[in-house]
């Protein structure tokens, strides 16, 4: 049977996410978060399958995707090979869409303004407040973008349409007899 990243990491208290990194790490893996593929050494222990979803005419909705099952000897191989490595590979790649806490940031100004030589400049708050508005609607058009595509094509034209019709139907002459 064949097991996915995460239920592969869950066995060794690991995320999917990371349970993918050690795996790229050590050889199993190629490319990058999204976008791996297998290499000869994965390819004895996994199976890649594309699989798609919505009609490929269609510019509305067109999903593709791969998934990727490893076989019950892939975990064993891993953890031999974590064993028996002089030193581990090189750390796991930061994922550009992992959150960071606040807690977890760098306050404003937690520049050392003290010390002699700083160059910390003071940071405009109002600036960050917009920088941080803007992401957030970007993201969020993001997400609406399908939705507002949908209600346009089958609400907002259709209405429109309907009420140029009726304009077109209408006599010019009996609005100029009511002036």
């Amino acid at each position: 049977m064949g097991k996915s990243a995460t239920v592969l990491g869950r066995e060794i208290g690991k995320t999917g996410r990371e349970m993918n990194a050690l795996l790229r790490s050590y050889g199993y893996l190629t490319g990058e978060p999204g976008a791996y593929s297998l290499t000869d050494k994965g390819q004895k222990y996994g199976t890649q399958e594309d699989h798609s979803r919505g009609n490929a005419r269609s510019l509305h909705y067109y999903r593709q995707w791969t998934t990727t099952t490893w076989s019950d000897e892939t975990l064993p191989a891993l953890l031999n090979d974590m064993a028996n490595a002089p030193t581990p590979p090189e750390p796991a790649e930061s994922f550009p869409d992992d959150d960071v806490s606040v807690a977890e940031a760098e306050p404003v100004g937690a520049t050392d303004r003290g010390a002699s030589g700083s160059t910390g400049t003071p940071v405009d708050l109002g600036v960050v407040a917009i920088a941080a508005a803007l992401l957030v609607g970007a993201k969020a058009a993001q997400i609406a973008a399908p939705h507002a595509r949908r209600w346009w094509s089958e609400t907002a034209v259709p209405a429109t349409s309907r009420v140029l019709k009726r304009l077109k139907r209408q006599d010019p002459s009996d609005n100029d007899a009511e002036t």
